[in-house]
């Protein structure tokens, strides 16, 4: 057993040697564009100006930087950025990019984005995957998972409470990597040791998407060295400890029976996957490093972006305690009346019907001042309002002149959730062309159910036992640029409440 999960931790590792053989290619090629780019403007005549924003502007001050390049010479720029040419377009372009799949590939922008762009043909597969799996796999389970899960989140905050000041992404990360743990391998994984590892490999895979890249000097200004040694890091020690110590676990139960499908209904997604990749009732190796990718990935998705978000609900409850009221009658029927807990038993029905908070997340991810949120890589040479954007580049619709346009949004600027109820009620998971938190298109982010759900939860067994408080009223921004993936930080109190 052992050899064969060594082995397969070492494929990140040849993965990453890999990439610095091929990211040292991409940065001798950027090297020589300042001087090849004479030539390139002679066969692009209408490409897209190229703009010269300073480092410091693109990492302290995103959201007037790119706002400002794009009033001056929008609606398509250029920018480089950690060395690269990236595109910029503006809120009337967002559609576009983000639904043109033959022109856009989001699987090669996360490729890309991971630094393993040779590997793009595992992306395909990989997403698809992914995509399947949630939309078969966990989304017609959800009410049952919900009751599943609900108790994590009521212990949780039972021992958040009791301690008063919360590390609030602490809380929700630890958490959420419970539950998911739970959802994904079933009750009888969930242990110390298995939640420490699920939250390593949910952080560190982050790290690789860049979530992390700019709070360091290396990052920003040798991103080829910092990826690579973020890969070497990541490799060797949490996925290698994934596999280590739950991929025992994992190829002992997936061995343990036949996986007949239609015999019985999966009870979690190792479950799922087994059913689907059982060849003859059986999961041979190869389906299992297959699978064991696959639950990687569902962590990555499932953890740290969604308790990242969940910093910034509690903490805008805690800065407009005006909403607090409203949203604890919401939930008031779903408490027990003795223990002043949140109610598990049918709470799917209950956090569907629960339109005030919906509409608090979906206004505080609207307002939460996302700028580059998300991407896509262009496949061939398109033409775009005028301009033509090169093959290969990655192109960012810009987030905030898409939340904060008057048009769709009056009076952007203020924080109301009101707007998205009544006639105009819209839930915090629908996207549109004017609200792309989780995405857009073909590619919107299929665990959004699934996250919003988990939102709510945590939210509500806070509120049901306290009113939660930051010190002088105050967060601060972290990482301007990776507003969801980098939560802001502040010292939250939670006084205890009780409804009696």
């Amino acid at each position: 057993m052992g050899p064969y999960l060594y082995a397969a931790a070492s494929v990140g590792l040849f993965l990453s040697i890999r990439t610095i053989s091929w990211r040292r290619k991409v940065h001798r090629d950027l090297s020589g564009a300042s001087s090849r780019l004479n030539d390139y403007d002679k066969v692009y005549s209408n490409h897209p100006p190229i703009i010269d924003i300073p480092s410091s502007e693109i990492f302290n001050n995103p959201r007037e930087a790119y706002e400002t390049a794009l009033k001056d010479h929008g609606p398509v720029i250029a920018v480089r950025r950690k060395g690269l040419l990236e595109f910029i377009v503006d809120e009337n372009l967002c559609q576009t990019v983000l639904t043109s799949d033959q022109s856009f590939s989001f699987e090669e922008a996360m490729a890309k984005i991971l630094n393993l762009r040779p590997y793009v043909s595992f992306f395909w597969s990989f997403f698809r995957e992914i995509d399947d799996l949630v939309q078969n796999g966990i989304n017609p389970r959800l009410s049952n998972i919900m009751e599943q899960i609900c108790p994590v989140f009521i212990r949780s905050a039972g021992r958040a409470v009791d301690q008063r000041t919360v590390d609030m992404f602490e809380h929700a990360h630890t958490s959420i990597a419970e539950g998911m743990i739970i959802l994904i391998f079933g009750e009888g994984y969930a242990n110390e040791h298995s939640i420490e590892i699920i939250t390593n490999v949910a952080t560190d895979i982050a790290g690789l998407t860049g979530n992390s890249v700019n709070n360091f000097i290396l990052g920003r200004n040798f991103p080829t060295i910092f990826a690579t040694l973020t890969w070497l890091n990541v490799t060797c020690t949490s996925i290698f400890a994934f596999f280590r110590f739950i991929g025992p676990q994992v190829w002992k139960h997936v061995r343990s029976r036949k996986w007949v499908p239609g015999e019985e209904k999966p009870t979690s997604v190792l479950e799922y996957l087994s059913y689907k990749h059982a060849t003859n009732g059986s999961v041979g190796f190869t389906s299992f490093l297959w699978i064991m990718s696959m639950l990687l990935g569902l962590i990555f998705a499932s953890v740290h972006q969604t308790a990242s978000v969940v910093v910034w609900v509690v903490f805008e409850i805690a800065k407009r305690p005006e909403y607090l009221k409203a949203l604890r009658d919401e939930l008031h029927n779903n408490v027990d009346p003795v223990t002043n807990d949140l109610d598990p038993s049918n709470i799917g029905e209950a956090i569907q019907k629960a339109t005030l908070l919906d509409s608090f997340i979906r206004e505080v991810m609207r307002t939460k001042g996302d700028t580059l949120a998300t991407c896509r890589l262009t496949t061939v040479d398109v033409h775009l309002a005028g301009y033509t954007i090169p093959k290969g580049h990655l192109v960012y619709p810009f987030a905030t002149r898409i939340h904060l346009n008057p048009v769709h949004h009056p009076d952007p600027s203020v924080f109301r959730p009101d707007r998205w109820s009544g006639d105009d009620a819209r839930p915090a998971v629908m996207t549109s062309a004017s609200y792309i938190s989780f995405g857009l298109g073909k590619w919107a982010c299929p665990g959004r159910i699934l996250a919003v759900s988990e939102i709510k939860m945590i939210v509500w067994s806070l509120i049901a036992k306290a009113t939660p408080r930051l010190v002088g009223n105050k967060y601060k921004i972290v990482d301007p640029l990776n507003i969801t993936s980098v939560p802001p930080q502040g010292e939250l109190i939670l006084e205890p409440f009780s409804f009696a």
